[in-house]
């Protein structure tokens, strides 16, 4: 009996032990979950790089900075003016119009009459020109096989027919020295107006 009677008083005290174990559950160790929360904030960087990268595009670039002149009043004026096309995409059109400043008389004045709200309508569509001149100049330079010169562009921006001529030059053969599709072209456009009214008597 008494084997018994302790063999049921041990279970028992089990028995009460796990129920205790069950209703005050013992505090696990955290230390893991502080950790990945730590890591959490300390390794997730992508807020703070968001913030960074706001900050520095709406930063204003030097070539920019040194543009800005006048009162105070113009300065600030001006700087938000920039810093608000900056925001809106147009960095690298600023850097461009600050280039171009440089050949002007009062470069200062230049670049804020590009950038005012008066004209900077305008403003886009001479960039759109330009990238209309630019993909013109790679076409026209891959006909006759050469790479996109000054001579090209400058015969773009007289209103020449430079696909017209660079077709034509692509097609003719120049087999004899001296020849070839670029001094053909070269020749077609610099003298246009003989070569159409020839064209013009043939027909």
């Amino acid at each position: 009996m008494s084997t018994t009677v302790a063999a049921g008083a041990l279970l028992q005290e089990r028995y009460a032990a796990q129920l205790n174990r069950k209703q005050n559950p013992q505090p696990h160790n955290t230390s893991s979950i502080e950790n990945n929360v730590g890591k959490a904030f300390t390794n997730d960087t992508s807020i703070e790089t968001t913030t960074v990268n706001e900050a520095k595009d709406q930063e204003l670039p030097q070539e920019v900075k040194v543009l800005i002149t006048g009162s105070d009043f113009w300065v600030k004026a001006k700087s938000n003016r920039y810093k608000k096309l900056i925001r809106e995409g147009h960095r690298d059109k600023l850097l461009q119009l600050a280039e171009m400043a440089k050949e002007k008389n009062n470069p200062a004045n230049w670049f804020a009459k590009a950038c005012s709200k008066a004209t900077w309508e305008r403003t886009l569509a001479y960039f759109a020109k330009l990238t209309e001149v630019a993909q013109k100049a790679e076409t026209v330079a891959r006909r006759i096989g050469t790479k996109v010169n000054k001579f090209i562009y400058k015969q773009i921006w007289k209103g020449v027919n430079v696909e017209r001529w660079a077709i034509q030059a692509e097609e003719m053969q120049h087999s004899k020295p001296g020849q070839s599709k670029e001094k053909h072209f070269s020749w077609l456009c610099l003298n246009e107006k003989k070569v159409l009214d020839s064209l013009a008597i043939q027909h």
